[in-house]
């Protein structure tokens, strides 16, 4: 009978050192869960929704200057990099015929020569548009045909973009645009969109569309076949009350953000709605306002208690850590 007595008085024990083991345990997990929150400030902020595309510095009219008709290019009178006028003299071209005659003509004399050149005038090659020479082909001397190009003339150099089809539908004529030139990532410039290709293209099996946009300020250093970025402007919101995206909670579907809590109470759950999203800042349209202070749910590392020193083989001593994530708390209904 005492036998019996003092096992039970054992397993009461046992039981009761359990039964405070685990109320231990819950109230160290109760302060880690207290301590799942970071808190932040709703600000003020600029946000943007864009789209990026890669694109090409080209001429908007790009022009190959041909002789009207075969035979010898006498003088070339523009380089590259010069500027040209409509109508305007770049070369002198003598005909087959003439070529032949002046060149019988040497074997006599000057006097031969210049009486043939003063008859037989050589015909001008004349710049068809205004813009910049931006290929020099040929040089004096040599034969040409009426396939030949001489120079290559561009009026203006833009930059044609190429936009997935995905994208297309959000690009618009008048539309901001911001330009940064792979060779100098430093210096950006302002654009405008032009003209959207109505034909598309694949590229690397991806449907794309070019898209012309019109430089503001063109930089001196840009040159034509120049890769760039394109950041297309779609929405912007100015001076708007924006929190950590990190802050934002759901419950059906709803956001919800949480206040820190007043006088030992818990955090306060308040319904939000939200506007335009920009990397890690979010915009709130109503519910908050500039100045007011949020908390950010956290993910906690903690330590559990120590193991049940009544459980065989295992060491009172022992412990074990592992990475616990904050259990997501019901938000408003």
């Amino acid at each position: 009978m005492k036998k019996t007595f003092f096992i039970l008085v054992v397993l009461a024990l046992a039981g009761g050192g359990f039964w405070f083991y685990k109320k231990h345990q819950n109230e160290v997990a109760a302060k880690a869960e207290a301590q799942k929150f970071m808190p932040a400030k709703v600000e003020q902020r600029t946000l943007q929704r864009t789209i990026d595309s890669t694109g090409e510095v080209r001429p908007e009219n790009r022009l190959e200057v041909k002789s009207p008709i075969s035979g010898r290019l006498e003088e070339l009178l523009v380089n590259e990099g010069d500027m040209v006028q409509k109508g305007q003299t770049v070369a002198w071209i003598s005909s087959t015929e003439r070529a032949t005659l002046l060149d019988t003509a040497r074997a006599k004399g000057e006097a031969e020569v210049k009486y043939w050149e003063d008859l037989y005038k050589a015909a001008p090659l004349v710049a068809p548009l205004s813009g910049t020479v931006i290929v020099r082909s040929l040089e004096p001397g040599q034969t040409i045909t009426s396939s030949s190009a001489v120079i290559v003339i561009a009026d203006r150099l833009i930059i044609v973009g190429q936009v997935d089809e995905t994208d297309i539908g959000s690009i618009f004529a008048g539309q901001s645009v911001n330009v940064r030139l792979d060779a100098y990532p430093d210096e950006a410039f302002d654009g405008s969109v032009k003209s959207i290709a109505y034909d598309s293209k694949v590229v690397s099996n991806v449907t794309m569309y070019e898209v012309d946009v019109s430089p503001e300020n063109l930089p001196n250093f840009a040159r034509s076949g120049m890769t760039a970025t394109l950041t297309f402007l779609i929405e912007e919101h100015r001076d708007v009350p924006v929190v950590p995206t990190a802050a934002l909670e759901y419950s059906k579907g709803k956001p919800f953000v949480r206040l820190p809590a007043k006088d030992g109470e818990e955090p306060v759950a308040r319904p939000v709605q939200t506007g335009l999203s920009e990397n890690s800042f979010t915009e709130i349209t109503q519910g908050l306002k500039v100045g007011d202070e949020v908390l950010i749910p956290q993910i906690i590392r903690k330590k559990e208690a120590s193991s049940n020193p009544f459980m065989p083989g295992r060491s009172s001593s022992s412990t074990r850590s592992n990475n616990a994530t904050a259990r997501p708390q019901e938000g408003p209904h």
